[in-house]
């Protein structure tokens, strides 16, 4: 309050931030729930405060809180989340004060959340500022040093994508994103639309504004159901439904690349891109990589493939097995050796599954793929698995090194065999547990339980009773082409290929979906157009090659798995493995630097960044 007053009573100056004892007052999430920090600074000074005002978090913790407390991290974590749902931002600061004065300082950037000591303060007590030495220490300097920054920076870029005081805007265009470029391509255009988010306070309660909230590590993504206004001259604008989206990249290895590199191939299936722009940003950490910000509109896709097992219209073996041949064909396409050159998505989740309200499929969200070489060996300097947790295979989870369009497939397969259990299965089985846990070891554990087993992976879902014989078919069939016999049983070398890449056939994939689509042809016979652009596919490309990539691990190590023997493999593997325990914790963290005086040397608590369960 001191340092606001200080900077209020300046003449000429500007007023930056408002103090909040936000110990009461409840502030409204993007869940529709309620939650508070314990103090804030904000951008306006309006009574009813929103996260979307919050400047800055303020944790107030006791004489054991330190910079590195993984209770203190979460509860700033969560601060940063909640400030984010209403609408991006590139940078959020968190400050937690400690019973005895101590204040440390955490700074959420596109390299993931970093901390440090920043100073203390003289209290007497747990309120009362200390009367015994009138002199300001140095700590207390800094601290005051930092407040006024905070002050007169804050004012003029709180971290908001689109501008300091804006909440979820009516409309904005490329240029109200700071530090907007152009890549070259489509500037005239940029200059003449504007993008209008789709999304009432409803929306937005139910999770209108997509994107990785639930842990920021590292790069982060928001997707917004929008239209596209285009102006033109003499006449009324156009308007196209579309998706607009922000993520920080690494520089060089964007998606906006990896995106066009799809599209220009023809892979079918990928959402055009209508717009796009670079934001520059720079490197965080002592050594970390330099990011940068990808701005893109692109066409409406429908919603996410659970949507599809929701609705009776779409909801038919027919549909389902043509949909996921679609997908099929979109992986395979990618991964496809072309000029020496080919893609892995990496990050395949229900999430990143389409399909348009006529049935048409879609894959999203490329910004996890990556471009290779076909003799591809260097090794990227990120250390992380990628992907989400959930719908990672087997040796993702394990940390293997090298990576290919099989574990792409692999995730698919789960994404397909969840949303059957959402839609046949019984909700009250210990299954649920393998789409909620958190644990990494424990869901690597549980997944080789459900699938070590061919005859118990279906038993386990509890839909063996209402699944349609077509479905049945084709989960029985994938199954048999993911996991051999052996798959399951013994140690994974983290270094060495995937054995099933010397038995990929993708006309053995074609042959399973036309198998189960005889079978729901005898109950529908409908037409399946992905099916058969499948089938041309690899009547086109029998002697086309699939490529594999040489993936970094997340540490590399020989992964012995011994807890995933046999002996795991019993019907009652869950209970047993239940009862050990499936607490939900944030991921564990990496250190880069620690320090105690200097900002310049931050804590960094990015971890795993793409690990997303």
């Amino acid at each position: 309050m001191a340092v606001q007053n200080y900077v209020a009573a300046k003449p000429g100056v500007q007023q930056g931030l408002y103090w909040y004892d936000t110990h009461k007052p409840q502030i409204k999430r993007g869940d529709d729930r309620y939650r508070m920090p314990d103090g804030s600074f904000s951008t306006t000074n309006l009574p009813a405060l929103e996260w979307s005002d919050i400047a800055v978090v303020v944790e107030i913790k006791n004489d054991d809180m330190t910079s590195t407390a993984h209770h203190v991290r979460g509860q700033i974590l969560q601060d940063f989340i909640d400030m984010t749902e209403t609408l991006p931002r590139r940078f959020m600061i968190g400050l937690t004060l400690a019973q005895h004065g101590g204040i440390c300082v955490y700074v959420c950037v596109p390299g993931g959340v970093y901390s440090a000591q920043l100073g203390s303060l003289h209290l007497a007590g747990k309120t009362k500022p200390s009367t015994d030495n009138a002199n300001p220490t140095v700590d207390d300097q800094r601290v005051v040093a930092f407040l006024l920054l905070l002050q007169e920076r804050l004012c003029k870029d709180s971290g908001h994508l689109t501008g300091k005081n804006m909440r979820l805007p009516v409309k904005f265009s490329f240029g109200d994103i700071p530090d907007t470029l152009t890549d070259g391509k489509s500037s005239d255009m940029l200059q003449s639309t504007t993008v209008c988010p789709e999304l009432s306070e409803k929306d937005v309660a139910k999770g209108g504004i997509y994107g990785r909230h639930w842990h920021l590590r590292g790069q982060r993504t928001w997707v917004y159901p929008a239209q596209l206004k285009r102006k033109i001259t003499d006449q009324p604008d156009e308007i196209d439904d579309v998706f607009f989206k922000f993520q920080w990249s690494f520089d060089g290895d964007g998606e906006i690349d990896v995106h066009r590199f799809v599209l220009e191939r023809g892979v079918p299936h990928v959402p055009k891109l209508l717009h796009t722009a670079i934001i520059e940003g720079k490197a965080y950490g002592t050594h970390g990589p330099k990011f940068k910000g990808e701005a893109m509109v692109m066409e409406y896709v429908g919603k996410s493939v659970k949507s599809l097992f929701g609705n009776d219209t779409l909801c038919t073996p027919s549909k389902i097995i043509d949909i996921f041949a679609g997908y099929v064909h979109t992986l395979v396409a990618a991964a496809g050796i072309d000029n020496g050159q080919y893609a892995l998505h990496r990050d395949i989740s229900i999430g990143n599954l389409m399909v348009t309200e006529d049935g048409s499929p879609y894959i999203i969200d490329w910004g996890s793929a990556r471009v290779c070489t076909e003799d591809e060996n260097s090794r990227s300097q990120a250390k992380e698995i990628i992907g989400t947790g959930i719908y990672m295979g087997r040796r993702i989870l394990a940390g293997c090194n090298l990576r290919s369009v099989i574990d792409d497939l692999e995730s698919m397969f789960l994404v397909l065999v969840h949303c059957i259990w959402l839609t046949y299965g019984k909700m009250d089985t210990n299954y649920e547990y393998l789409w909620i846990t958190t644990t990494f070891s424990l869901l690597k554990t549980m997944r080789v339980s459900w699938l070590g087993i061919q005859t118990n992976f279906i038993l386990y879902m509890g839909v063996s009773e209402t699944l349609p014989e077509a479905l049945h078919a084709l989960v029985e069939s994938l199954y048999e082409l993911l996991f051999p016999s052996t798959f399951f049983i013994g140690a994974l070398d983290a270094n060495s290929p995937d054995p099933r890449q010397k038995y990929f056939d993708v006309s053995k994939w074609l042959g399973a979906f036309d198998n189960a689509a005889n079978i729901a042809r005898k109950e529908c016979n409908i037409s399946m157009p992905n099916l058969e652009m499948l089938r041309g596919h690899v009547r086109t490309n029998s002697d086309r090659r699939i490529s594999f990539i040489d993936e970094p691990s997340f540490p590399p190590q020989e992964v012995t798995d011994k807890e995933n023997c046999s002996q795991n493999l019993s019907d009652d593997g869950f209970e047993e493995l239940l009862s050990e325990g499936s607490e939900a914790s944030f991921p564990e963290t990496l250190t880069q630097h620690s320090s105690k005086k200097q900002l310049s040397d931050l804590t960094n608590h990015s971890g795993n960044k793409k690990h997303r369960v």
